[in-house]
C-alpha cells in the first residue's frame, strides 16, 4: 500500500513537472534533466512510468488539460439553473490563466501539430473535447431553457476561437486587458441567446 501510494506520487511528480516544463519552454525546449530535478526523481524512476520523454509528455499534457478541463466545466454542468451565467463568469475569472504563457492547448497545437503526427492526433482529440465542453454546456442551458434554440456546434466553435485568440493577445500584448475587452463583447453577444422571462 505504502509502495503503490509512493509510485502515484513519483507519477504525479513527474506528471506535475513536465507539463509545468512545456508550458513554460514549448515542447521542444523542455530539458528531461529540468524535468527530473524538479520531481525529485531518478531517469530510471521516469522508465518505470514512461517510454521516454515523449510519452511522458504526451500523458502529461493529456491528464493536465483534462483535469483542467473537468474542474472548469464539469462543475457549470452539475448546476441546477444559470449555466450561461456560470460559464460567462468562468471565462471572465483570469485567476486560472497565465496570460504570459498563454494557452496551453494552442501553444502544443502551434509548436508541435505540423511536425508529429503523434502530437497532432491527441492536440485534435484535446481541442475537440474543449470545443464539446462548451457546446455541451450551451446544450444544457438550452435544455433547462435558460437559453433560445441555437447551432450550438457553430456557437461553441465560436467560443472557442474568441477565447483562443483573446488569450493570445493578452499573451503578445502582455496587457490581461485585452483579454477583458474581447471576453466583454463575448459576453454581450451569449447573452442575446438568453431567454428573456
Amino acid at each position: 500500500m505504502i509502495q503503490s501510494k509512493m509510485e502515484k506520487n513519483t507519477r504525479n511528480d513527474l506528471i506535475n513537472c513536465t507539463f509545468d516544463e512545456i508550458y513554460t519552454k514549448g515542447y521542444q525546449g523542455a530539458s528531461l534533466t529540468n524535468i527530473l530535478k524538479n520531481a525529485k526523481v531518478h531517469k530510471g524512476s521516469m522508465y518505470h512510468f514512461f517510454e521516454n520523454k515523449k510519452d511522458m509528455a504526451m500523458i502529461s499534457i493529456k491528464e493536465k488539460i483534462h483535469e483542467r478541463f473537468l474542474e472548469r466545466y464539469a462543475s457549470i454542468l452539475n448546476l441546477k439553473e444559470n449555466h450561461l451565467e456560470a460559464f460567462i463568469e468562468s471565462i471572465k475569472d483570469t485567476t486560472k490563466r497565465d496570460f504570459k504563457k498563454g494557452c496551453p492547448i494552442a501553444n502544443v497545437i502551434q509548436e508541435m501539430s505540423n511536425i508529429d503526427e503523434d502530437f497532432k492526433v491527441l492536440m485534435e482529440h484535446i481541442y475537440q473535447a474543449f470545443r464539446q465542453n462548451i457546446k455541451d454546456i450551451l446544450d444544457k442551458a438550452i435544455e433547462k431553457k435558460e437559453m433560445k434554440e441555437c447551432d450550438t456546434t457553430k456557437l461553441a466553435l465560436y467560443v472557442a476561437s474568441t477565447l483562443e485568440g483573446a488569450i493570445l493577445s493578452a499573451k503578445a500584448s502582455g496587457n490581461i486587458q485585452d483579454y477583458l475587452d474581447v471576453i466583454d463583447i463575448l459576453s454581450s453577444y451569449l447573452l442575446t441567446f438568453k431567454k428573456s422571462l
